[in-house]
């Protein structure tokens, strides 16, 4: 029992500190127009949809055992939208670093 109310706490703060922490940095990365500030953003969310699922995935676990698998369903989930997310930054990025590949060259 003692467990079960440790996992919970701490999975409610997890979601709710990276949720906070991910809308902070979401709105100064636009202030600042920072896409490294939005991405790390972007990761906050992700940490705090983790800190939840891991909450929701013990809960359904304990009702019903025979969905064993739903945390590490939902956890390649996670991983297949950053992944998405990572090669559309390289997608946005790659052609700008391009455009100034010369920029420091003294030719």
């Amino acid at each position: 029992m003692q467990e079960d109310d440790f996992l919970y706490s701490v999975s409610v703060l997890s979601g709710l500190v990276c949720s906070i922490l991910a809308v902070l940095k979401c709105m100064l990365g636009k202030v600042l127009t920072s896409r490294a500030l939005i991405t790390d953003g972007f990761n906050s969310l992700v940490g705090g949809v983790m800190g939840f699922s891991i909450l929701i995935s013990a809960e359904v676990f304990k009702h019903n055992p025979k969905v064993w698998y739903l945390d590490g369903a939902v956890g390649v989930l996670i991983g297949l939208i950053i992944l998405a997310y990572g090669v559309k930054l390289l997608i946005d990025t790659v052609p700008r670093v391009r455009q100034t590949r010369h920029y420091e060259r003294f030719e």
